[in-house]
């Protein structure tokens, strides 16, 4: 009998789930979802990429059975496979174990994963693949459409030679230059600005387009041990994500002088540690400590840069630092443009294909005229141009009626903030 014993985490994981989720092609059950055999199943509503739609105009989803815990069998090219998947505690977290068997020879086993890995690869074609950590370990949680790098609004300056040092640090060549220099072979950046600039939404687009997978890394969330245990989990090729990292206590600035602020940062490291919080150190030292793992894009993003800890950006941790601010004249055109302007595969009413690029660039033009540089986000513009994406005309005629709204808005959010701080004082 041949066996591969399989400690599932992250990638492998996803490999192994997505093979159960869906048949092989050369598998003998592959008309069926074959998990009708196994002891325990995950009944799931199934999705495609190009949907069926019935005459009322509703979405078919049909059941899928996926095996989940347990042992269960099934012939694959004439030969009967064993599965079994079981839970083992590791101390305070638990680590799935999969074993597959068969009869007879290795390379029957060779070929059945050869066909899962098609399946998966299939199933991740065009898309960029999330992985969020429960319980210690990660989990795959999304697959998104892969989004092109030119949707994304920003400094073109910036965006191009963003692009350029990640083409650079990903090239095959680019591990053995660092090595023969004792460089190690890591990349950070910082995005910073606003919310809704487009921080997170530039980083899912640079996956997409140097094909990464995404590991979303809630820091608050995880202490020193859980930390180091995730990044060792990671493959050596992927982009992780620290959303926010202005949010969570180790991103409190140090103050005073060197003397008082390392007795300050050492009493919120001990503090933290006995909070069962992740400190300052833990994070630095698995980021880029003796013990941290090479080849892996790290992007943190903030909405206030003044907020973070020196010793967190510092060169070295953070290569670059790439300011996303709210929209400019050039920002306005473009989302303007990439709204009203006819896209491959839109569907258009008569009406709309009267309006030509050349009269939606003069559109685009009237509107960056009347809104001010830098007060409104891309997302804010962006969400009130697709409300009226049915007429560029009129997406500049209520352009001012918008921007008094919008302002309107702030205003009592401001002062529902200041009634909340005195409330808090006084109490």
């Amino acid at each position: 009998m041949t066996k591969v014993r399989l400690g599932l985490a992250s990638a492998s994981q996803t490999l192994c789930r997505s093979l159960l989720e869906r048949m092989p092609p050369r598998a003998s059950t592959a008309s069926q979802p074959f998990a009708h055999r196994a002891r325990s199943s995950l009944a799931r509503v199934g999705w495609r990429r190009s949907v069926v739609v019935d005459e009322d105009g509703m979405q078919k989803k049909p059941l899928h059975y996926s095996p989940w815990k347990g042992t269960f069998y099934f012939i694959y090219n004439k030969h009967l496979f064993w599965f079994r998947s079981v839970e083992k505690e590791l101390g305070i977290r638990t680590e799935e174990v999969v074993t597959v068997s068969c009869f007879g020879s290795p390379t029957t086993l060779k070929l059945f994963f050869n066909d899962c890995r098609g399946a998966y690869l299939k199933l991740t074609k065009n898309k960029t693949t999330i992985f969020e950590h429960r319980n210690g370990k990660w989990k795959r949680t999304n697959l998104k459409s892969t989004r092109p790098v030119s949707t994304v609004v920003m400094n073109e300056g910036d965006k191009e030679g963003l692009l350029q040092d990640i083409e650079s640090f990903l090239e095959p060549k680019a591990p053995t230059w660092h090595s023969n220099r004792g460089i190690p072979y890591r990349k950070g950046y910082l995005l910073y600005g606003p919310p809704g600039t487009g921080k997170s939404s530039l980083c899912l687009s640079l996956a997409g387009r140097f094909d990464l997978d995404v590991y979303i890394l809630n820091i608050s969330a995880v202490d020193g041990h859980s930390l180091g245990a995730l990044l060792a989990e990671l493959p050596s090729r992927c982009l992780l994500l620290l959303e926010d990292v202005d949010a969570v206590g180790v991103a409190q600035p140090r103050q005073g002088e060197m003397d008082i602020g390392q007795a300050k940062e050492d009493a919120t490291q001990s503090q933290a540690r006995s909070q069962g919080k992740l400190s300052l150190s833990d994070l630095l030292n698995t980021l880029d400590g003796v013990s941290a793992q090479e080849g892996r894009l790290l992007m943190m993003t903030t909405n206030h840069l003044d907020h973070l800890d020196r010793a967190l950006i510092r060169a070295g941790r953070v290569d670059k630092k790439i300011e996303l601010p709210n929209a400019d004249k050039d920002m306005m055109f473009q989302l303007f443009c990439m709204i009203f302007k006819r896209a491959e595969g839109d569907i258009l009413d008569p009406k709309q294909l009267a309006q030509d690029d050349e009269t939606v660039e003069g559109f685009a033009r009237e509107f960056a005229a009347e809104v001010p540089e830098r007060e409104f986000s891309p997302a804010e513009i962006q969400s009130y141009l697709v409300e009226h994406r049915g007429s560029a005309r009129v997406a500049v005629e209520k352009v001012q009626e918008w921007m008094d709204r919008t302002r309107a808005e702030r205003s009592k959010m401001v002062r529902a903030d200041s009634f909340m701080e005195v409330s808090q004082s006084t109490a």
